[in-house]
């Protein structure tokens, strides 16, 4: 079994390369305009390869992997599913509710934190179900997310040309503004007016799939099946191959499709691509957490550096925010819209490493990340 101070190492540094991932996704709606990728942010090879291999590689992906292992941790912390265990899990729900809240008014409203407190209510329902049972709750919630992409996202896209573009709602035009240009409570205000919106697209687009990873992550915690890579080589080899076989022309496509609405073409067929997109990243996500697996398998001092900021996840997801926020909205250095997507891409893989060198200081002196202490103490507080 791969551990360190009685933690599994393969969790801890899948979650801190899945944060890289998260921030490389997020930093275009910080810091260009709230639909992210736009034509002016692409103009360039070099921007329009950095949009390209953002929407290919990253995007619905990385949040997957963080649902996965948040399910995965979640088992641990339920245990044996006795009441004090499923209390904890509760306050620490609620935790993660009130911060992502916060954080979606505040830093930046595409929060997850929030989901996952709401989702995790259903988790909880699951925990002591057969397997059998959990894997009908997986199926259920993948096929939701295919149909709702399909026969509602798709359909509306064509019927009603514009029906998806930001730029006809005021509510989103006045978030844009807010962010370029407002003060730190002009930018709250415009984030909680735009949120009702912001959740059900999130929960549409993302909320169904990330609860099918829960349910996966949970299986997975069952089995012990992130303890120890090196018996699971040869399985982790086969995922591998598949995940990445299958999963990545899948997302070249729907990459090609999504950003062909950026380059000035029709509006439908961009949300087909973000339609194909969201619904085949589980099999590249697959296909990245086999091939950690496997590569660990062989070298498992792979990848130590990713190890910190996935001990600290829920501080370094938030210092992402805080140093993105800042550096792009109004309120702070104010470059917001004015970056092209290949910088934009560069300062959230700086933000990433800084925050992973802060980790590594940090737990040379705490065994907690700050954030992480705090919904402990609030989680086993009696």
């Amino acid at each position: 079994m791969l551990t360190e101070s009685g933690r599994q190492v393969f969790p801890d540094r899948l979650r801190g390369l899945a944060l890289l991932g998260i921030v490389v996704v997020n930093a275009p709606f910080f810091s260009i305009s709230i639909d992210g990728f736009t034509a002016a942010s692409t103009t360039g090879a070099l921007n329009a390869v950095a949009a390209f291999l953002v929407v290919a590689l990253a995007q619905g992906k990385f949040y997957l992997i963080f649902s996965f292992l948040f399910g995965y941790s979640c088992a641990f912390m339920l245990d044996d599913g006795g009441k004090p265990n499923r209390r904890r899990f509760r306050r620490r729900l609620l935790a993660l509710g009130i911060l992502g809240l916060a954080h979606a008014i505040f830093l930046f409203i595409g929060d997850i934190l929030l989901t996952y407190a709401i989702l995790g209510c259903g988790l909880l329902l699951l925990f002591a179900r057969s397997d059998r049972v959990v894997r009908g709750w997986i199926w259920a919630s993948a096929a939701s997310a295919v149909a709702v992409c399909f026969l509602v996202l798709v359909p509306l896209a064509f019927l009603i040309p514009g029906f998806f573009v930001n730029g006809s709602d005021p509510t989103m035009v006045a978030l844009d503004s807010a962010l370029a240009y407002g003060t730190f409570w002009q930018a709250a205000q415009a984030r909680l007016a735009a949120l009702p919106t912001v959740l059900i697209v999130l929960f549409l687009l993302q909320g169904l799939l990330a609860f099918a990873a829960f349910g996966v992550g949970l299986l997975a915690s069952r089995a012990q099946l992130l303890a120890d890579p090196v018996r699971r080589s040869a399985q982790w080899r086969r995922l591998a191959v598949i995940g990445m076989c299958v999963g990545l022309p899948l997302q070249v496509l729907a990459a090609l499709l999504e950003l062909s609405f950026v380059a000035g073409s029709e509006g439908p067929m961009a949300v087909v691509g973000t339609a194909i997109g969201f619904t085949t990243a589980p099999i590249l996500a697959m296909g990245y957490v086999a091939l950690l697996g496997w590569a660990l398998s062989r070298r498992p001092a792979l990848l130590s550096f990713a190890q910190n900021p996935g001990r600290a996840s829920l501080s370094v997801y938030i210092g992402e925010s805080i140093i993105l926020s800042l550096l792009f909205c109004g309120y702070g250095l104010g470059y917001f819209g004015q970056w092209g997507a290949f910088a934009v891409v560069l300062a959230a893989v700086l933000t990433w490493l800084v925050l992973a060198l802060v980790s590594a200081w940090w737990f040379r002196h705490r065994q907690r990340g700050p954030l992480e202490w705090l919904v402990d103490r609030w989680t086993r507080r009696s």
